[in-house]
């Protein structure tokens, strides 16, 4: 067991380094949720003042949540582009051949995952909170909004990773980074389910991304009472388990 978790830190600390290399592939996850956020809250503005729009609600604050989950959510495109890298030099191969947990080098990645995420939020948050964005919940509200965050971007890692093992394909796991935009913008994004059309609620009830963003949207919103927080968090956690998982499982077709 404490080999486990030796092997684990260990990796951990090597794949963080590969953040900050370089540093300026960082601008864009920052800059795009920035940018959408000051468009989408003034071009929408007019949902705010619909009868079935949340009352003593602003759409600034109604949208803020999207712009930190979609900063996190870009965050968890790199792993599987690394795991390709890692594949093509050979690294990952004597990785398996030495004694070393395969759950450890997962958790190793998802750790990276887990950093990132938390920076690119922690980035994104501050000009919302400097702009009068408010969370209801305080502070405990934002170590729940980031757990059920991350908990999502690590899931959605996994993604990126079963693919690199599985094909070893650096372009098609680059090509990945396309289902951000249907799984993010089928949602409740960008206006309350109620206002939705029908076909567009339906698929927006299917997709699990709406749980993620409802319940850090009832975090800064709502407070500690709605029941989406556990509805999010419990989604988070699954998709985590499930993902994770199948990852493992892709490691037994890898490398032949």
């Amino acid at each position: 067991m404490t080999t486990f978790f030796s092997d684990w830190y260990y990796l951990s600390i090597r794949n963080i380094k590969q953040i900050w290399r370089p540093l300026l592939a960082l601008i864009p996850s920052l800059f795009i949720p920035l940018f959408f956020f000051i468009v989408n809250s003034s071009s929408l503005q007019a949902f705010a003042n619909l009868k079935d729009f949340p009352k003593d609600i602003s759409y600034r604050d109604f949208i803020a949540p999207v712009a930190i989950f979609t900063a996190i959510f870009f965050s968890s495109g790199n792993a599987g582009i690394e795991m390709v890298q890692d594949i093509a030099n050979g690294y990952l191969k004597k990785l398996l051949i030495m004694p070393i947990h395969r759950l450890a080098i997962v958790l190793g990645r998802l750790t990276e995952v887990a950093v990132l995420a938390l920076f690119q939020g922690m980035v994104v948050l501050i000009p919302l909170l400097l702009i009068g964005v408010h969370i209801k919940t305080g502070f405990l509200g934002i170590v729940a909004m980031f757990t059920i965050l991350i908990l999502f971007a690590m899931a959605w890692s996994c993604i990126g990773m079963i693919t690199a093992l599985r094909t070893q394909n650096a372009r098609l796991v680059q090509s990945l980074f396309i289902l951000v935009f249907p799984f993010l913008n089928l949602t409740t994004a960008a206006a309350p389910k109620n206002l939705l059309p029908d076909w567009f609620r339906i698929v927006a009830t299917i997709n699990p991304v709406t749980s993620i963003i409802e319940g850090v949207r009832a975090l800064v919103l709502y407070g500690w009472d709605s029941p989406a927080i556990i509805q999010g968090f419990l989604t988070a956690l699954v998709l985590f388990v499930i993902m994770v998982s199948f990852t493992l499982i892709s490691f037994r077709k890898a490398l032949k």
